[in-house]
Parts: C-alpha cells; structure tokens; sequence
C-alpha cells in the first residue's frame, strides 16, 4: 500500500517538485502552504494531490482524515538579506511554525519527520569539506532558525518517541528555483546585468533539487533510526564559473560582498552514501544548461532587483556586522 505524505511549504521551489514526483509515484501527497513564496500552479493537476491554503502557524487547525505515514517539513521564510523588521517574522515561521508542526505531527501519530535545514548552520568552515559532526556556527537569521529548529527537532522526536531525518541542504538549484543558480540565468535571459557578490572567487557546493528529491524518496521508504545527512554534490563551483556555464561574454558587475559570506562551501556525503546508498547524479553545467531550457518561459518573466536596490539592501544587511 502506497503512503500518506504530509508536505508543508509544498507549493514552492523543492515542495512542488517532490509533491509532482511522489504523485506520480502513486503516493497521496497532502500539501499545505500559504502561497507568500509558492504558487499552486506548479504542483500539477493529480488526483494524488491535496492542496490546502494555510499558514503553518495554523496547522493545528487542519482537518486530516487520512492517516500520515511521513511529515516533510520544508515551510520556511529562506531569504538571507532580509530587513531589520522581517526578522521577527523569520522566527515566527521557521521556529514557532516548525514547533507548531511537531504538536501536529504528535497528535495525528506521525513517525516519521523529514526536516529541511541547511549548510548555513555550519557557519564559515575555513574552507574545509564538512561532516556532520562538525560544530555548529550559523552566522545569520535565516542559519540561526534552522539551529535552533534541529534543537527542538531532536528533543521533542526523543520525547515523543519520533523518528526524525534532518537534511543539510547546500545550494539546492532547479527547475523553479530562485536562487543564484536562477538568478544569474533570469538576468542572462532578460539581457540584464549578472551581478556576483564579491569577486566571485568565493565558491559553493550546487546540488540540483532532483538528486535532493532522491533522497527524500529513500528515507520515505526505508526504515532508519533518526539521523542527519548533508545533501550536497561533494564538489565546490567558482560563482566566476558558474557564470561562464551561463555565459562567458555576458555582461556582469561585481557588487561588495555581503559580511557573512564564506569563501568556500563543499558537503561531506559519505554518511549519505553509506547509509543511503546515495549520491547525486547531475553535473552542475549540464543542470544549468536544463534550466535554460526547460526553466525558459519563468525565467524570462520574473521579477529582478535593480543593482541600485541591491546595493541598498548589501549595505544595510552588512551595518548588522
């Protein structure tokens, strides 16, 4: 018999392609989101699809019959450069809505809770390839929400007799994504300028968001203790380079950098290999290229910040150094 799988923030970037991909799997995908960052267009019209409209702050007040074998927790505000008054609101969502999401998960019976955190929490790791075990230094908002939701995670699955799987997302790049990844190929498409933070030399692990949905498959359908992987391609892209597998000749400008902003960010994926079996299998040129694509149409349309405006906002996120 095929599962119930509980999605919230379903709608959006890794959301709406893991809800996609399990339906057509014959799984029932329940997904909740309020629509602020996703759209309701891009989960597709299945039969195996149940979308409802809420704020995670209001999960408690959702009637679900069916049975939920699997919760995924990817509901979250992700921006980095955000202004001083967003900040609050950082920690309604991400702290308040995830401990929120947990009494759900009690309450319905759930066993199973796949949290996306993110390779932010490690902080700056002086260049190094990171394992899971190294020590935790989040450096901004949006980092230290994820901190603290793996410390609640882990406390109240042990309580409650949980399993809980969390997963160190690094650069998560794809069809629907808004990312760098998506923002260097929308302004390469929409002949505006490609605007790289610092010189550029500073490089970051891309893993794109089918290999992230692969994993999310196996910990569905296998039965492990709880654990935590990093999900990353174990291999570190130049932002220079990553420009010149978009364009080599397109015109580009190079912005001050943001004050947190490391040099350089590689996964350790071993565990994920060992204990999963897995391990991505997309190359970061050939999932820009898809994009192009496949991503053409959106990417043409959405909305892009002016340089003025970034710079604006660099300046004031950096007076919080």
């Amino acid at each position: 018999m095929k599962k119930n799988i509980l999605i919230t923030g379903g709608s959006g970037f890794i959301g709406s392609n893991l809800a996609n991909y399990l339906a057509k799997k014959k799984f029932k995908v329940i997904v909740i989101d309020d629509l602020s960052v996703g759209d309701k267009r891009n989960l597709n019209k299945n039969r195996n699809i149940k979308f409802l409209k809420k704020n995670i702050n209001q999960i408690n007040s959702i009637k679900i019959k069916e049975k939920i074998d699997c919760c995924i927790h990817l509901a979250a505000k992700a921006q980095i450069l955000i202004n001083t008054k967003d900040e609050n609101q950082y920690f309604e969502d991400n702290v308040t809505g995830l401990q929120k999401t947990l009494n759900f998960c009690k309450k319905k019976g759930i066993k199973k809770f796949i949290f996306a955190s993110s390779a932010s929490v490690y902080g700056d790791t002086k260049n190094k390839k990171v394992t899971e075990n190294m020590i935790l230094s989040p450096l901004h908002y949006y980092a230290f929400s994820k901190y603290i939701g793996e410390k609640i995670i882990k406390k109240y699955c042990k309580l409650n007799k949980m399993n809980f799987y969390i997963l160190r997302l690094f650069n998560i790049y794809g069809e629907k994504s808004n990312a760098v990844v998506a923002k260097f190929i929308a302004q390469y498409l929409q002949n505006k300028t490609i605007t790289i933070y610092g010189n550029g030399k500073q490089s970051r692990d891309f893993v794109h968001v089918d290999d992230v949905i692969d994993i999310i498959n196996k910990l569905i359908v296998k039965n492990l203790t709880s654990n935590i992987f990093n999900v990353g391609s174990s291999k570190s892209t130049k932002i220079n380079q990553l420009k010149s597998y978009i364009s080599n000749s397109h015109k580009s400008i190079k912005l001050d950098k943001r004050f947190d902003d490391i040099e350089k960010s590689i996964a350790d994926i071993s565990k994920a290999k060992k204990i999963l079996k897995w391990s991505p299998k997309k190359k970061i040129e050939n999932g820009v290229k898809d994009m192009i694509e496949k991503d053409y149409l959106r990417l043409t349309k959405i909305k892009l910040d002016t340089i003025e405006s970034q710079k604006k906002l660099i300046k004031s996120f950096n007076k919080k150094k």
